[in-house]
């Protein structure tokens, strides 16, 4: 059988199915009936577990370092070539999303789904995260927003924010950032919405600020000339960009990271659980290889010196809880605290008629503090839908959660479970409809109160000062390292977390390097 892995030719030039998906689909029909799956061991000086913010510049920092490294994705490689290569939403709304966009647990016999988009029920609360190489970066909606000082030094009061402003915060934005929306792009008929709700929301004694957005203002500018077929401007930005305009994370923290020389991309690894070797202190990642079709078709071991975490909340975390139930790697009890939702709720209003446009385009590029709530400082963004003059408006609404969640590891299921108390949280709930009544007071319409139907942000779980140090090295345990939004403990301070966790990860690798080299 040909490895899985993905050089750097094919990961420049061709598609995952094309690459790493091909290699191991064209086993005999047995394999995918569990009968035969051959086992591969490899070793490395650094294994990274997961492509999302954290794990891509965890990668590129490893590289660039000199340090040999492995990075293990359990998802495809979503390269893009052209209009046809990503899911679109074609209509569907979230909860009608098809089998084919889902990432479902690969099978010997029944198969899986290896879709961009996982949805987690974790027991209180649903999650959704991202599958493939870029993680997060494949399915978020571009959103590049940082918080406030005040916010932040509520949630983070370990970190230094002049450090995020000045240095981390910047470091991040020029390799991912296209910027603000340009006037001309927001002047068009297809953002109507999102100039509604700087109106409405100015109005109403809003800090309104433009967001930097992972996304390439020329290319949606072409979009809305005509130039080029609409994807982004017409509200399908979610599931990759099929105009090209999504700044994914493929296309430049990976692409630097492979031509440097250093790196192995594995993708189509599903990591089943890690251990420590108890004599020589190295690491065992144990990764199921899957093919494009859902199915387990091999295993893949890769020993290493130092591990880093980065498979998400969702997945670092549950890794995390399992190496510890098992007994495979010797873990501390903060594991499975802090875990939080980024305060996120989905509200918006309805009944706003022409105000929201025939079209309402993306990405979400316009934000909205509330600093003046009684309650709490709230954060929103503009969600731009793909809807059709229906007279409805989505906001994502965050702040600092009251009280956070632990997780909790089910042997039996193979999964993690959060005992998230929405009753806790209701001062949050009722400081974000407080900011949505003064939308309403100066825009009209009705309250659309969506609650807490799950979370896009999931944040925590292995946070730094409970489970590690500020630079995510793991409490107790040598060359462990978590650098993604599992070290969050909770909230990133009513914004959109991925800045946060990309820039986080940029301060934690610095001052990692320094140590390992």
């Amino acid at each position: 059988m040909k490895n899985n892995k993905v050089t750097r030719r094919r990961f420049l030039s061709r598609s995952a199915t094309a690459g790493a998906a091909a290699s191991i689909a064209s086993l005999s029909p047995a394999s995918h009936a569990g009968l035969f799956t051959p086992t591969r061991r490899s070793r490395q000086k650094a294994v990274v577990i997961g492509s999302g913010f954290g794990g891509s510049v965890a990668t590129l920092r490893l590289a660039e370092a000199g340090i040999p490294v492995t990075l293990v994705e359990r998802g495809r490689y979503w390269q893009y070539q052209g209009e046809d290569s990503y899911p679109t939403l074609g209509g569907l709304g979230l909860h009608e999303l098809r089998y084919d966009m889902l990432w479902q647990e690969p099978g010997h016999i029944i198969p899986g789904s290896t879709g961009m988009l996982q949805y987690h029920l974790g027991g209180s609360i649903g999650v959704g995260v991202g599958a493939g190489l870029g993680g997060g970066s494949l399915v978020y909606g571009g959103v590049l927003l940082q918080p406030r000082r005040e916010v932040f030094e509520q949630a983070l009061p370990f970190l230094s924010y002049d450090d995020m402003d000045q240095i981390y915060y910047p470091r991040l934005l020029a390799n991912v950032s296209g910027g603000p929306i340009p006037d001309d792009i927001l002047n068009t008929p297809n953002y109507t919405s999102m100039r509604t709700f700087i109106d409405n929301a100015t109005r109403a004694g809003l800090d309104v600020v433009r967001s930097e957005v992972g996304f390439d203002w020329n290319v949606i500018r072409e979009e809305v000339q005509g130039k080029r077929t609409a994807f982004a401007s017409i509200g399908e930005y979610v599931f990759g960009c099929n105009s090209g305009a999504k700044n994914t994370l493929d296309r430049n923290y990976l692409a630097a990271a492979q031509a440097t020389g250093n790196v192995t991309i594995e993708t189509l690894h599903n990591v089943s659980h890690i251990r420590r070797d108890r004599w020589n202190k190295t690491y065992e990642v144990h990764c199921d290889v899957v093919n494009d079709k859902g199915y387990i078709v091999g295993n893949h071991i890769i020993e290493c010196q130092s591990l880093f975490m980065a498979a998400g909340s969702i997945n670092t975390t549950k890794l995390l809880l399992k190496a510890k139930a098992l007994g495979d790697v010797p873990l501390n009890e903060g594991i499975g605290q802090q875990w939080g939702t980024n305060g996120d709720e989905l509200m918006g209003r309805n009944d706003i008629d022409a105000s929201t446009g025939d079209v309402q385009g993306g990405p979400p590029s316009i934000a909205a503090f509330d600093m003046h709530n009684p309650i709490k400082p709230t954060g929103f963004m503009h969600s731009p839908s793909p809807t059709s003059g229906d007279g409805t408006q989505l906001q994502m609404g965050m702040c600092v959660s009251d009280q956070m969640s632990t997780a909790s590891y089910n042997r039996f299921t193979d999964r993690i479970d959060f005992n998230w108390d929405t009753g806790a949280n209701q001062p949050s709930h009722q400081a974000l409809v407080h900011t949505m009544d003064k939308i309403l007071d100066s825009g009209g319409g009705s309250l659309l109160d969506l609650g807490i139907m799950g979370t896009w942000h999931p944040l925590g779980g292995a946070a730094m000062g409970v489970a590690c140090d500020h630079n995510g090295k793991v409490f107790g345990t040598d060359n462990l390292f978590v650098v993604d939004g599992a070290c969050i403990p909770g909230s990133s301070g009513a914004a959109n977390p991925s800045l946060t966790i990309g820039a986080n990860a940029e301060r934690m690798m610095e001052n990692i390097i320094a140590e390992l080299t």
